[in-house]
């Protein structure tokens, strides 16, 4: 199978849709199939996504045009869509010439796909509008895309220590809100390491700051920038700061416990149900150093992360991304066997 996944990533608008696509396009390169990514970034696909993957650039984000001209010449059997601009219009003019499989976060559009997936925690509990025949749906985080060294270690049981000594901070891969400072000053005075992430889409200015925020707190803190073993340090950490973003199910599958500050419009339903279902503490939007510093607090009862660590196990298992990938084989009319 010849896959093409319609996603983009950049400072402004995240990584995320081109972290969870790049574990769903490793797991199918991975059984022997093709996967390119059809993006107008094509620089960030070839730094977040996997190795192996082909990229076909488009001049606009919400052009179906020259898509289906890519589709119409390369063989393609199947279209993955994970981005805001394909809406509904742009899903129709895709599905009427290809098997169309889409991933939105909400509802903001009708939906005219054969596959549908929505695999955040609120997923199963949106009402969708289709249009033409029903897709199939993979609902709920028994479909998260997670990359493969999240798996791996998703499957393993988590470390566990009475009193914590590691902690991870990360903001996602551009840090949208300059938040990694402020939490990073959250941590003056505890006795815990702390990895201070600076991720792949964040300015020297932003590194420089975070850097200069390590500098006025005693706590041992360690900047590192765009760590490749970034998985193992949230798998060993006995606690967490991110955002409400996509790092959410990798932290739930390794049952580390986390502090999540929403920071941009899209991730308010991600903290709601979080807190709804009682897996994290979560804060508010407009929340800063204090209210950090006092999530984190929370987190050092041992009592408290141990229930957070068996909530988010449970909540994600670590296996939708193969999950995903049977669904796609199917929808192409193939049987998953490289």
């Amino acid at each position: 199978m010849h896959l093409a996944v319609r996603a983009d990533g950049s400072p402004d608008i995240g990584y995320g849709h081109l972290v969870r696509t790049g574990a769903l396009a490793e797991e199918l390169l991975n059984r022997g199939h093709e996967v390119t990514y059809a993006t107008t970034t094509p620089g960030p696909v070839e730094t977040v996504c996997p190795p192996g993957v082909g990229v076909a650039e488009l001049p606009d984000r919400a052009d179906p045009g020259p898509l289906l001209d890519h589709v119409a010449t390369a063989d393609i059997d199947a279209v993955f869509s994970d981005a805001y601009p394909v809406d509904t219009d742009y899903q129709q003019a895709l599905r009427a010439a290809v098997p169309l499989a889409v991933h939105q976060d909400d509802a903001r559009h009708a939906v005219c796909a054969d596959l549908f997936c929505n695999w955040n925690l609120y997923g199963p509990d949106l009402s969708y509008e289709f249009v033409g025949e029903p897709p199939q749906t993979c609902l709920g985080t028994d479909y998260a895309l997670l990359r493969t060294p999240i798996r791996e270690r998703a499957a393993r049981d988590p470390p566990w220590r009475t009193d914590p000594e590691r902690a991870v901070i990360t903001m996602g891969g551009s840090d949208v809100a300059n938040l990694t400072p402020v939490a990073v000053r959250a941590f003056d005075g505890l006795d815990l390491r702390v990895d201070a992430v600076v991720g792949p889409g964040c300015s020297d200015t932003q590194a420089e700051t975070v850097a200069a925020a390590a500098d006025e707190v005693t706590a041992d803190i360690r900047v590192v920038r765009d760590p490749p073993d970034l998985p193992d340090r949230l798998f060993r950490a006995d606690l967490a700061v991110t955002t409400a973003g996509s790092t959410v199910y990798e932290l739930l599958a390794l049952g580390t416990p986390f502090v999540s500050r929403p920071v941009v419009d899209n991730q308010a339903l991600i903290a709601r149900a979080l807190r709804e279902r009682e897996a994290a503490v979560v804060l508010d939007r407009e929340d800063g150093e204090t209210a950090i510093r006092r999530g984190v607090e929370m987190l050092l009862n041992p009592s408290r992360r141990r229930t957070y660590r068996e909530r988010g196990r449970r909540l994600v298992d670590g296996r939708g991304t193969e999950r995903v990938a049977g669904e796609v084989l199917s929808l192409a009319g193939d049987n998953g066997i490289a």
